[in-house]
């Protein structure tokens, strides 16, 4: 392979994988490896049965191709990621799969190739179902703000009309326009929340995270008491670990909306872990598929899980299940996640409890990666 060829197959955004006619790898590129969650070094070599350990689908692809010398594509393929690995079962991820016949110069069958996208994009974004999805959003929207500000409103409408009437002794006028105040005040919280969520982050800077796992942990800890609630909080967090880049504050209370989101789903007891590792696999599809260390760190609570309609509607903004619930604190901490260029996903089962996984950039002067 020239440099140029190299160069074209590291830039691309589409997985390629390169099977010999034995049916092992012997070329992966960037977006490959990140889909597979494996690196060219430790796949180099391995069958197709191994590489899609845990994906029978794939390597079925892979076999037909590789027999018969015959085109074939798969759409909406579950690929788990990770699964060459043999270790701690990885996610299922919805893929478009195209295996082409690859021959020599004589034309005697020599492998396959496969490119791999992910479908989940293309499943979620269609036309159709993005308008749909956009309806949704802002139908949620609207009706949290709606919701949130018409409660705080009624109180200061009613406050105000009783004090202009005048009735009453001075004492009860007095609480009165101190409902005013209070209700204002949180009609003015709702507001800078969401000036919050469009305001541009500071310049990142790197910093330590398992401190503002701690004070997090203390502070909810603290709170669970002091309601008689009995919370046990496992940590799993190599004080090794390097420095994230972005801003520790936003982060800060990015970690709080979440761990507070599981304290409450476990209800009057139960456990909260969290757990953070180093994700050295993680490329950029752009140059020459460089690669950056991001840190992951999962947080699982034991509570009830959500539906999948719940988990669908998780990350809009003022969607919630809570009585006095706002509905934006996860929303919140997505967008301050996404904007430290990090990434937040949900996974959840009913009655087995919820995960987020945080995934935030190692600070590029620490070097995580091989």
């Amino acid at each position: 392979m020239n440099d140029l060829q190299r160069r074209t197959l590291e830039s691309v955004n589409i997985g390629i994988i390169v099977f010999d006619a034995a049916g092992k790898l012997a070329y992966i590129n960037p977006a490959a490896e990140e889909i597979l969650q494996g690196s060219s070094q430790s796949l180099a070599g391995k069958h197709y049965r191994t590489v899609f350990r845990g994906s029978p689908e794939a390597a079925r692809i892979l076999r037909k191709t590789i027999e018969s010398q015959t085109p074939v594509t798969g759409f909406d393929v579950e690929l788990k990621q990770g699964g060459s690995a043999g270790g701690k079962s990885g996610a299922v991820l919805p893929v478009m799969l195209g295996a082409s016949p690859l021959a020599g110069a004589g034309g005697e069958p020599q492998g396959a190739v496969l490119s791999v996208k992910s479908s989940e994009i293309l499943s979620l974004v269609g036309r159709e179902e993005q308008a749909a999805f956009s309806a949704e959003g802002m139908q949620t929207l609207a009706y949290g703000i709606a919701h949130e500000i018409k409660n705080p409103l009624g109180g200061i409408l009613g406050a105000a009309q009783w004090i202009l009437r005048g009735e009453g002794p001075e004492e009860e006028r007095v609480e009165g326009v101190r409902l005013i105040l209070r209700e204002a005040r949180r009609i003015n919280g709702l507001v800078e929340k969401m000036l919050e969520m469009g305001k541009k982050p500071p310049p990142p800077r790197p910093f330590a995270l398992a401190p503002l796992v701690r004070d997090a942990q203390q502070l909810l800890l603290s709170e669970a008491r002091a309601r008689g609630k009995r919370v046990r909080f496992e940590l799993r967090m190599d004080p090794s670990l390097p420095p994230v880049s972005g801003h520790p504050d936003t982060v800060y209370r990015a970690l709080l909306n979440v761990l507070k989101n599981a304290v409450e789903a476990i209800g009057e007891d139960g456990t909260v872990t969290i757990e953070a590792r180093l994700n050295v696999n993680y490329r950029f599809a752009v140059g020459r598929g460089r690669k950056r260390s991001f840190l992951e760190i999962e947080i699982t609570d034991s509570g009830m899980g959500m539906t999948a309609e719940e988990l669908h509607k998780a990350l809009l903004p003022f969607y919630t299940t809570k009585p006095n619930g706002t509905g934006l604190g996860l929303a919140m901490a997505k967008q301050a996640v996404t904007r430290h260029g990090g990434k937040l996903e949900i996974k959840s089962t009913p009655g087995a409890g919820t995960t987020v996984k945080i995934s935030l950039p190692v600070d590029p002067g620490r070097k995580g990666a091989r």
